[in-house]
């Protein structure tokens, strides 16, 4: 039987925390969970602590702020052959979670994500609609940065094989975490699926803890920084492109100026045409350097995690023979 680990990061959900951990337990039999509280002002700790004395799962602490440090933490308890990251909100059914566990350990892909939004299931229980249009704009962004077509870039419940969670170096602190998994996934060509889920609402006294604005602004900025690390060529290409076009445009009409009147009457033109002319190509010519260097990096990353991968799938052929 493969050995899973339900991690479940928790601040402030003493409303909720009882019926998660009761719903995945329920639904996991023989997984542990690991709920790691992070600074809870509540009594989140303390019902988690009841629910888990006497068994095998695991109440950890995280001091540091940020639902990224608490993921990154219970992640690097336990080793395992699947790892489950869900919210402690019990938006998200652990029936939900089976089928897609199953899933990943049937066809041996590398990340299943609860896709909440293909079917409307968000929109159904979302109440603030900011919330609703921030998703779909970071999900059209990521997906334009990391070049893989996404549906669902925050969903708070993530399936991931052993090997995926081995190359992990989780840097993200807060809710950037979820962009950060599939900005890696696509980087190492990670085989990803996205599974519509069912999507309960809040229960009463529960409120989300993501800023719209605020953790919006820092997931679209995780998301760039992420993407010129992964991706130079692209994005300082698209940089020395622009600078590139601004340059022959206002080059252009200085040098026709020039034909016309035999002298050049705008030097701060020519000046900012050269500038931009030579910022330009600068761009270009680092985004090629470091995109060769990269490039390098990427294909012994990739290379590692094939072979984390074909261990994992030796091991799991001998777990579960049936599934050969």
């Amino acid at each position: 039987m493969a050995k899973i680990c339900i991690v479940i990061p928790a601040y402030n959900e003493e409303h909720a925390i009882a019926d998660t951990i009761d719903d995945y337990a329920a639904h996991f039999p023989d997984a542990t969970l690991v709920v790691v509280d992070n600074n809870s002002k509540d009594r989140t700790s303390e019902i988690a602590a009841e629910r888990f004395r006497g068994t095998h799962h695991l109440l950890l602490q995280e001091t540091a702020q940020g639902k990224g440090r608490a993921v990154k933490k219970g992640l690097s308890r336990l080793e395992a052959d699947v790892y489950i990251m869900v919210d402690a909100d019990h938006t998200y059914p652990a029936d939900d979670a089976r089928r897609l566990c199953d899933m990943l350990l049937a066809e041996r892909v590398d990340m299943v994500v609860g896709d909440r939004v293909s079917e409307g299931a968000y929109d159904r229980q979302n109440t603030r609609s900011l919330h609703g249009f921030g998703n779909r704009v970071l999900t059209q962004l990521i997906s334009f940065l990391s070049n893989k077509r996404y549906s669902d870039v925050l969903s708070g419940m993530r399936i991931m094989s052993g090997p995926f969670v081995d190359l992990l170096d989780v840097q993200s602190h807060g809710f950037q975490l979820e962009t950060e998994l599939n900005v890696i996934a696509a980087y190492v060509k990670a085989d990803v699926r996205e599974v519509p889920i069912h999507y309960r609402a809040r229960k009463e006294d529960s409120e989300s803890k993501l800023d719209t604005f605020r953790d919006g602004a820092r997931i679209v900025a995780f998301a760039v920084l992420n993407a010129i690390v992964f991706y130079p060529f692209v994005i300082f290409g698209l940089i020395g492109a622009l600078c590139l076009l601004i340059s022959l445009a206002w080059g252009a009409f200085v040098i026709s100026t020039f034909l016309q009147l035999g002298t050049v009457p705008y030097v701060a033109s020519t000046i900012g045409a050269a500038t931009f002319g030579l910022v330009g190509l600068q761009s270009v010519v680092t985004g090629l350097i470091l995109g060769i260097i990269g490039g390098d990096r990427r294909r012994a990353t990739i290379a590692s995690f094939l072979k984390s991968r074909r261990i994992w799938n030796a091991r799991l052929d001998r777990l579960i023979p049936e599934k050969r």
